[in-house]
């Protein structure tokens, strides 16, 4: 099987795993190699006519889904613990304005 695409999906495995951890070293470790991971994907080579790479590819997709999902997750709960920090701290200067009137 094509070698670019199984280090996409090794890289990816990996990242969501950090993800589900809340491995923050973990996910700095990765991120670079998920990176490198997308650098050879756009590169042209003998990976694009690989035997089974839809197959492979849409797996890969799937798997850089599921960690973009986890990625909003944790910074929309990052949001929110911030906003009752401000609010605790009667900073209502810091707070989102998504309940302003007129909005």
């Amino acid at each position: 099987m094509n070698e670019t695409v199984e280090r996409l999906i090794g890289a990816s495995a990996a990242l969501i795993a950090a993800l589900d951890a809340h491995d923050v070293d973990a996910i700095e470790t990765v991120l670079p190699a998920y990176d490198e991971s997308i650098v050879a994907l756009k590169s042209p080579g003998d990976w694009q006519r690989s035997p089974g790479l839809f197959v492979r590819l849409k797996h890969a997709l799937e798997l850089a889904e599921a960690a973009r999902i986890r990625i909003r997750m944790m910074a929309d709960a990052n949001r929110q613990r911030t906003d009752l920090l401000a609010a605790a701290a009667g900073r209502f200067d810091c707070m989102p304005v998504t309940y302003a009137p007129g909005r």
